[in-house]
């Protein structure tokens, strides 16, 4: 929809901290073994962009309809009390209409909004964003953090490139009678662009169920490669043997995809390994 060469692109609306590439280290919380060994883990904490909250704040729910946020005063420090069930974050309507076409003035989206569901809350987070024709983005909680007391985010799918709009989110509270803090200088979410076609009934509907005395001798093989052998051989406890071949791999597959790119002159040589 929107024309650019990247991937994902953020739009800011809101002040707050800039998304940023997730990191291997799930934001220092894994083990640097971890991190270092575990290519399973080390990946799905890699994939995708964390987005932070443009300020830090806490809620107060009453297990009902009732809701406060509390907020700090800039001048006092003191955290201040308001009831509410929908809220602009402080200052961005006059921020928006400077900015906004004139088609769109006076829509600024809401910054916390409380729904008919008890204890479930749409959040923006501030920013804007699309995404590159054919991919969507799956919106959830960071990977492999810690999760935070009092809420939960409840993931979904949206497809960015066809709908354009904020990068809002649906929490649930889980507590009642106690604050419940969003910190800013924490990762709030984390999402991951998608192919469409990962994610489409055709593709998710070829899958099949049966029984180990059915599996083919192919994959008997496989696992006596991957588990047996390496026991066998005392390399099953060796550091870093699944990552160590996980990334032979994806550079042969890199230096095959060269070699084959229909924008590369015959005859050009790929990189050297």
């Amino acid at each position: 929809m929107l024309d650019s060469p990247s991937l994902i692109t953020f739009h800011r609306v809101l002040p707050g901290v800039a998304p940023r590439r997730a990191g291997k280290d799930a934001g220092g919380t894994l083990p640097h073994r971890a991190a270092q060994y575990c290519l399973p883990s080390s990946a799905a904490s890699s994939f995708g962009y964390l987005v932070f909250l443009p300020t830090s704040f806490s809620l107060i729910w009453d297990g009902g309809t009732d809701c406060e946020i509390g907020m700090e005063d800039p001048e006092t420090g003191e955290e201040n009390w308001y009831p509410f069930q929908e809220l602009a974050y402080p200052g961005s309507f006059e921020a928006w209409d400077a900015i906004a076409s004139e088609g769109t003035k006076g829509y600024c989206p809401s910054w916390i909004t409380a729904t008919e569901i008890h204890g479930l809350l749409q959040i923006w987070t501030g920013w804007f964003v699309s995404t590159s024709p054919g991919h969507s983005l799956l919106v959830r909680a960071p990977a492999n953090l810690p999760r935070p007391e009092g809420f939960q985010i409840l993931e979904g799918i949206v497809e960015t490139d066809r709908w354009f709009g904020p990068l809002f989110t649906n929490i649930r509270l889980l507590r009642t009678g106690r604050p419940i803090r969003f910190d800013a200088t924490r990762p709030f979410l984390q999402v991951q662009p998608l192919p469409r076609e990962v994610y489409a009934d055709a593709t998710l509907n070829r899958f099949e169920v049966g029984e180990a005395p059915g599996m083919p001798p192919a994959a008997w093989d496989a696992y006596e490669e991957s588990l047996v052998r390496p026991i066998m051989h005392g390399a099953s406890s060796e550091r870093g043997r699944y990552a160590r071949a996980a990334r032979k791999r994806a550079h042969a597959e890199m230096r095959e995809a060269e070699g084959k790119c229909p924008h590369r002159p015959e005859g050009t040589p790929t990189q050297p390994p």
